[in-house]
C-alpha cells in the first residue's frame, strides 16, 4: 500500500465485482469521478448543478474545505408591543367613561365586586397607590414615545398586575394575556413594587410615636377591661415552599413543612404596628421575643415605660399604675410587658374568667393573620422564592397594604406618610431607650417574674370589679 495515498493501491473494482455481476449496471460512477478515482490529489471536481462546481482536490490532503453560504437566521419569536387599550383589564375595568364609573360604584354591582375579587381593593385605592408610586419616583419614566403616551394607564395596569399576583398567588405568565404587557416587564415591575413598599414601610407599620397615639390604642383596650394594654403579640408561620436543602432542618418546626416565622404586634382594630422577622420555623416564641426591639422599646422607652393607667383594686377603689404591656398566649416569657393567661384553672374563679376574657380579646392578632392569608393568597400558598430577603419583602408588602386599606377606610382624607426617625430594625422610635445599669441575668429574670405576677394579679382584680362597675373613664393620668 502506497503511504502517500490515503487509499493506496486499493482496487475498488475488484472488490465491487464480488457483490455480483449486475452491480455496475445499477451503480455507475460519474465519468469524471471514475477517471481519476485513484488520484485524489488531482484537480478533480464534480458539478452539482449548472452554476456551482465543488473541487475535490485537497479534501483528503488537509486543505481548506468548501463552506456553504450562511443563511440569514430568522428569529423564532416575534415580539409586538401591544397597546394597553387592547387589554382585557382596561376594556372591562379602567376605560374612561361609563366603564370606570361602574367600577368606581360602591355597590353590589358585578363589576365592582369582580374588581375587589381580582385585586383585593377598590379602584379608588388603586388610583391612590398608583399616584403615590409615580409622585415619589419609584416608577421610572419610559424612554419610548409610544409608552410615554400611555404611561399612567400602563403604570396602573402594572400595579393591578402586582396586586393580582399577591392576591391570587398566580405566576407571572398569567398576567400577560390580561394586561397586554410582557411577562418580563410584569416580573420586573413586581420586584420594583415590593421594593418601593418596603422603602415606605415605616409610614404605615410603626409603633405609637407620641402620647396621643398611645392613648388612642389604649382607650380601646380600656373599654374591654384591659387598661394599659397597647396591643397583642404573636408569631405567624408562612410556608416556605422553595426552601433550600441546607436550611430544611432549621426551617422545619412544629409544622410538618419548612416555614418562616414573623412576630407581629397588632392593635384592637387589627392594624399591624410592628413586624420582627423572618425567623426559621424551628425557633419558638420565647427565643424570638428576647431579641424583639419593639418589645424592648415598650419596656425601656419612656413613652411606654412611664405611661400611667388606672385600675380597680379588690375593694373597688381606683388606683394607678405605670408601664404599657402586651397580651399574648402561654408560649411567651413571663415578663411584665407580655401578659399571658393562666393554665389549668377553674373557669368559675376570677383567674378562670381572666383567662377566658384575655383569650377572647387576643383573637385580634389571630384574626389579623387570617385576614392576611385569605386576602393575599400568596401567603396561604407559600413562598416560592429561595432568598429569605425576597420572602420578607413580600410579607412586609402584604402587611403594608393591610394597614393602607385600614387607614383609608378609617380616615378617607388621610395624608399617606407620617415621617419620623426609624431604628436599625425598622422600629419607629423618636426618642432614646432608657439605659439600665448592668445587672446579673438571674436578678433580672427574678425581678421581671415578680413584676409579671404583680401586674397580672392587679388585672385579675380589676377585671372582677370591671364586671360590676364598668370601665374607668377620664381618670387616666396624662402626665
Amino acid at each position: 500500500m502506497d503511504p502517500s495515498s490515503p487509499f493506496g493501491d486499493y482496487e475498488f473494482g475488484a472488490s465491487f465485482s464480488n457483490f455480483g455481476a449486475d452491480f455496475e449496471r445499477f451503480f455507475e460512477f460519474c465519468p469524471a469521478f471514475d477517471a481519476d478515482f485513484r488520484n485524489f490529489r488531482g484537480s478533480v471536481s464534480v458539478t452539482f448543478d449548472d452554476t456551482s462546481v465543488v473541487p475535490l482536490g485537497g479534501w483528503f490532503d488537509g486543505g481548506e474545505q468548501p463552506r456553504r453560504d450562511r443563511r440569514v437566521r430568522r428569529p423564532n419569536r416575534h415580539y409586538r408591543i401591544e397597546s394597553v387599550h387592547e387589554s382585557a383589564w382596561y376594556r372591562y375595568f379602567t376605560r374612561p367613561g361609563m366603564t370606570r364609573e361602574l367600577t368606581h360604584e360602591l355597590s353590589s354591582s358585578d363589576r365592582y365586586s369582580q374588581f375587589r375579587h381580582f385585586f383585593r381593593m377598590p379602584l379608588r385605592k388603586v388610583e391612590v397607590l398608583t399616584s403615590l408610586l409615580i409622585e415619589r419616583g419609584y416608577v421610572p419614566f419610559p424612554r419610548s414615545r409610544s409608552r410615554q403616551v400611555q404611561f399612567h394607564e400602563r403604570t396602573e395596569l402594572l400595579v393591578m398586575s402586582s396586586l393580582y399576583l399577591l392576591g391570587t398567588g398566580s405566576g407571572f405568565r398569567s398576567c400577560q394575556p390580561l394586561c397586554s404587557i410582557s411577562t418580563s416587564e410584569v416580573r420586573k415591575f413586581f420586584f420594583l413594587f415590593i421594593d418601593a413598599i418596603v422603602d415606605m414601610r415605616n409610614e404605615q407599620i410603626a409603633m405609637p410615636s407620641n402620647l396621643t397615639e398611645l392613648r388612642r390604642v389604649e382607650r380601646t383596650y380600656n373599654a374591654v377591661g384591659l387598661p394599659g394594654c397597647c396591643g397583642s403579640i404573636d408569631v405567624v408561620h408562612v410556608r416556605w415552599a422553595n426552601c433550600p436543602a441546607g436550611d430544611f432542618n432549621r426551617a422545619k418546626g412544629k409544622e410538618s413543612y419548612p416555614s418562616l416565622g414573623f412576630e407581629c404586634i397588632t392593635d384592637f382594630n387589627r392594624r399591624i404596628l410592628s413586624i420582627y422577622g423572618p425567623h426559621f420555623g424551628s425557633r419558638n416564641d420565647m427565643d424570638i421575643v428576647k431579641t424583639d426591639k419593639s418589645v424592648e422599646a415598650i419596656r425601656k422607652w419612656p413613652l411606654f415605660r412611664d405611661a400611667r393607667w388606672a385600675y380597680y383594686d379588690k375593694n373597688g377603689r381606683v388606683r394607678t399604675n405605670k408601664g404599657a404591656y402586651l397580651i399574648c398566649d402561654n408560649g411567651y416569657l413571663r415578663w411584665p410587658t407580655t401578659i399571658c393567661p393562666f393554665t389549668r384553672v377553674d373557669n368559675a374563679s376570677a383567674e378562670g374568667y381572666f383567662t377566658t376574657h384575655i383569650e377572647s380579646i387576643r383573637k385580634d392578632v389571630e384574626c389579623t393573620f387570617g385576614i392576611l392569608k385569605k386576602r393575599w393568597r400568596i401567603l396561604n400558598h407559600g413562598f416560592v422564592y429561595r432568598k429569605v430577603a425576597t420572602c420578607e419583602k413580600i410579607f412586609v408588602t402584604c402587611c403594608w397594604l393591610n394597614n393602607f386599606l385600614l387607614d383609608l377606610m378609617e380616615r378617607p382624607n388621610v395624608h399617606i406618610g407620617r415621617g419620623g426617625p426609624v431604628g436599625d430594625d425598622g422600629v419607629w422610635l423618636s426618642g432614646h431607650l432608657f439605659d439600665e445599669p448592668p445587672q446579673d441575668m438571674d436578678d433580672i429574670d427574678r425581678i421581671l417574674s415578680e413584676q409579671f405576677t404583680q401586674r397580672r394579679s392587679q388585672l385579675v382584680q380589676h377585671l372582677e370589679m370591671f364586671r360590676k362597675n364598668g370601665a374607668i373613664e377620664g381618670r387616666l393620668d396624662e402626665t
